[in-house]
């Protein structure tokens, strides 16, 4: 089933140029790295669409096996009130399919661990399994949902704690993007989502990030993103992929958008650079909120790259 975290993103924390995950349950950082990702990915949905209390969440906890030399660690561990493991999380990488093997390690820990449920996820989807007279079935999520996703309030300056926005964007201006960036997180558009580990660093940030991934034709796919963090403006990022290859890169600068400058969007494919006025293709800011905008923002972006 699609993972229940999916709507969810980790908090990040910026030392210039190098970003940071933060668990804010242990109020501590760590490096970028893709089971991380899931787990605070998963540690946002317990904290703000259950009501699971935070004390009651283990992280790392040591699993002790008899053949194994080394103390083994369970992702995340549930316990119920009377701290008793109720429920067993065990993170994948995004890019790891959830095969029998990882099935098997995540039981193996729950011989030690002896939690009632086993959830396997990669961020991308959940396997749940009932334990009961040392036998696991497959099983829905036991974990009591308090709110919907489109129920919570995320301004903009959620998005700008999990690196969507430029906490140095003006209020009106971050407010906006934060209406886009709800809705393009949203259900509605039909985009996959994946997070994106770019080697070339377009941007004075970085480019690593969130994405979501329209299909264009049977070999052109569009990966689209926003982007801040606290020493650079808010973008729009696009990545146009032909055939397996990425073709173009689009940086849209949009404190210049909502300004309609000159020059706002610049255009990298291969070795030239081009300079494009992005308020004559994008009407992002325009006086009222367009949702139409936001749901064919593919088609707009497009035009970028003729």
């Amino acid at each position: 089933m699609k993972s229940i975290a999916i709507n969810h993103f980790p908090v990040i924390r910026h030392e210039g140029r190098e970003k940071y995950l933060y668990n804010p349950v242990l109020k501590k950082r760590y490096k970028n790295r893709p089971e991380e990702r899931v787990r605070l990915r998963w540690l946002e949905y317990l904290l703000h669409q259950t009501d699971h209390k935070k004390t009651r969440i283990g992280f790392e906890a040591p699993v002790d096996l008899a053949q194994e030399k080394n103390t083994l660690r369970a992702d995340i561990l549930l316990y119920n009130d009377a701290m008793k493991a109720d429920v067993l999380i065990e993170c994948k990488s995004e890019s790891v399919r959830l095969t029998e093997k990882a099935a098997s390690q995540a039981a193996r820990y729950n011989t030690a661990v002896g939690a009632n449920y086993i959830c396997l996820t990669n961020g991308v989807n959940d396997f749940w399994y009932r334990i009961a007279d040392q036998r696991a079935t497959a099983a829905g999520s036991p974990l009591n949902e308090t709110a919907e996703v489109s129920q919570l309030f995320r301004d903009s300056a959620w998005w700008a704690d999990r690196g969507f926005i430029s906490s140095t964007t003006p209020e009106k201006q971050a407010q906006r993007i934060a209406d886009c960036c709800n809705l393009f997180w949203g259900d509605v558009p039909d985009w996959s989502r994946t997070y994106l580990d770019f080697s070339a660093p377009f941007l004075e940030m970085g480019v690593n990030h969130f994405y979501r991934v329209a299909q264009l034709s049977d070999d052109s796919r569009l990966a689209m993103t926003f982007i801040g963090s606290p020493l650079a403006p808010s973008f729009l990022v696009a990545v146009l992929n032909e055939s397996g290859q990425n073709t173009g890169f689009l940086a849209i600068d949009l404190h210049k958008l909502y300004e309609r400058a000159v020059g706002s969007a610049v255009l990298f494919s291969g070795r030239e650079q081009k300079r494009i006025d992005a308020h004559k293709k994008l009407p992002l800011f325009s006086e009222i909120f367009n949702p139409a905008v936001v749901e064919n923002l593919p088609n707009f972006l497009i035009t970028f790259f003729d």
